[in-house]
């Protein structure tokens, strides 16, 4: 009987301190709860939540966290302990902290053998029952190591900076993370091709100096109402390794959204400012000549037990100001873009999650940009779609497996206005893989070490490249490349995978270790062979403070 007694004891205060301390700021991606997250979504303990928009706020994973821990018997020792650890470090269980500044709720001095503890090291940290402010310091020091047929070359590199988050009144969040960052040795051309880091940055890759990166956002949200601006990494879409909509492969998008979030329902409006191709060959500064460009971004989210499905529509359009027509958040984008003059990238789709049955999770994408009913069938080239399907397994041994299969057909993502190709600063946003490819790729998620969970990706990708000649001019369109839009001079029929063949196969391993609280490394061996070339190597080994 005391057992039950100290049991409802226990959540009891758990669901006390979340009334009380629930924030409203996003957490990050690079936080590793999402994979823990996603394991228990897998297994089906996480019902009526759809994974197809990331991040959650602060608010919600702690909501999610408290349920679970409601309902235990479906996790092992190894998930329990997991699952306890994150309570702490989201503030549902009582935490211990080190500061740097003092402050009422936290006084215990960092400067001190406390720095070598398990303690969560801020700079400042204050915590009460409406509002919160951390500010934590960042850094890190980075090296990739390349082995290509007896051949190596290198990249050592390091940055600095801080984050500072919360919430103001128990409606208001906040987030801004800053680094700034310079290459010690080695090759800035591994570096840049390596980490997408270093390749997100300007200052680094066209200024040739240091590399400075920042996100942000603020958030309202009052009840089933939300709203915010933000510049910060997202996911969205549903797949095993795949977000098709929108992923972190291109730098992180200038975004105002809104929206309404009920029981079942959800429904976010967004309207994202991009970063448009140069017109000519001044890539930057006052003589540069890039368009406007934006995407606006309907989502409608059914959520239930077993299944969510997701409905989403978006345009991109360039070469003026905010269009008014598209500020509307409820109607149909195509039929508002065609009243337009046609002159705007449409496209729409639908993705799913379904725990069709215990421990087993079937997820998926379907987009569509363009389509002539009367030509499908016929490999005709604007019949354009990219889909993905994939299924997912847990494991009573704190392991998840994953088998998923994605299709971007020739031409996706390019528009007959190059300006309006699906980039953000020249690179896609969505999936990785270009046009005229496809991608089957195996996933295995082991969290038998604790925060960090050791990953193996096995993958297979074959390409249909467009022909050029020695000069890079291209002789023959096939669709493979999104910079390279159809013209007259093509041929109006496609073959899935037609033109140059390289295929890549790849495994990827991964995994890291909290050394002390807030002090983790993390490591990567990556293997990939190309059909036309020899396999080779590439190391990463990253020593940091904090997750970013």
């Amino acid at each position: 009987m005391a057992k039950y007694l100290l049991s409802l004891v226990v959540i009891l205060a758990l669901m006390f301190s979340q009334t009380l301390f629930g924030q409203v700021e996003n957490v990050p991606l690079t936080h590793p709860v999402y994979p823990f997250l996603k394991h228990l979504h897998i297994k089906g303990l996480i019902p009526g939540k759809s994974f197809f928009r990331l991040p959650f706020t602060k608010k919600e994973i702690q909501q999610v966290l408290l349920n679970v821990y409601e309902n235990p018997n479906e996790l092992n020792g190894n998930d329990k302990k997991m699952l306890e650890d994150f309570l702490v470090e989201l503030e549902l269980k009582p935490k211990e902290n080190a500061v740097f500044i003092p402050s009422k709720s936290d006084s215990v001095q960092v400067i001190s053998l406390n720095l070598f503890s398990n303690k969560d090291k801020y700079i400042y940290h204050f915590l009460d029952e409406k509002n919160s402010v951390a500010v934590k310091p960042l850094g890190s020091l980075r090296t990739v190591y390349k082995l290509n047929n007896g051949t190596s070359e290198n990249a050592l590199y390091g940055n600095l900076g801080f984050r500072v988050y919360g919430t103001i009144d128990t409606i208001f969040g906040y987030y801004i993370q800053a680094t700034n960052g310079t290459i010690f040795s080695g090759s800035r051309e591994l570096g840049i091709h390596e980490d997408k880091t270093l390749a997100n940055s300007i200052k680094f890759t066209l200024l040739n100096s240091d590399f400075d990166l920042v996100e942000s956002h603020i958030r309202y949200q009052k009840d089933w109402f939300f709203a915010g601006l933000s510049r910060e990494t997202r996911f969205l879409g549903s797949g095993v390794y795949q977000n098709l909509v929108i992923s972190d492969n291109a730098p992180p998008l200038d975004e105002f959204y809104a929206g309404v979030s009920f029981k079942n329902f959800k429904y976010t409006f967004s309207h994202f400012g991009l970063v448009a191709e140069p017109k000519d060959s001044i890539q930057f500064g006052a003589d540069a000549n890039i368009p406007q460009k934006f995407m606006v971004l309907h989502s409608a989210t059914l959520q239930f037990r077993t299944w969510n499905l997701t409905y989403f529509q978006s345009i991109v359009y360039s070469g003026r100001g905010i269009e008014i027509a598209y500020l509307n958040p409820f109607t149909f984008l195509k039929s508002v873009e065609h009243s337009l003059r046609d002159r705007d990238k449409a496209s729409l789709g639908f993705a799913f999650e379904w725990n069709f049955l215990p421990n087993f999770q079937a997820v998926g994408t379907w987009m569509l940009e363009d389509l002539m009913f009367s030509m499908i069938g016929k490999n005709y080239w604007s019949n354009k779609t990219a889909w993905n399907i994939g299924i997912l397994y847990s494991s009573e041994f704190s392991t998840d497996f994953g088998l998923e299969y994605t299709r971007v057909e020739p031409y996706m993502f390019t528009h007959f206005n190059r300006f309006n190709n699906r980039t953000n600063d020249g690179r896609l946003f969505g999936t990785y893989l270009y046009p005229n490819s496809d991608e089957v790729a195996f996933l295995v998620r082991n969290f038998a070490f604790g925060r960090y969970p050791a990953i193996l990706r096995i993958s297979y990708q074959r390409h249909g490249e467009n022909e050029t000649d020695s000069t890079g001019r291209i002789i023959r369109n096939v669709g493979g490349d999104f910079r390279y839009v159809h013209t007259p001079s093509d041929s109006y029929y496609v073959s899935f995978l037609d033109g140059i063949r390289n295929d890549l196969f790849r495994v990827q391993f991964s995994w890291g270790f909290e050394i002390i609280r807030n002090f983790n490394f993390q490591l990567s061996c990556d293997y990939r062979k190309y059909q036309r070339q020899k396999g080779y190597f590439v190391f990463r080994f990253v020593f940091r403070f904090e997750d970013f």
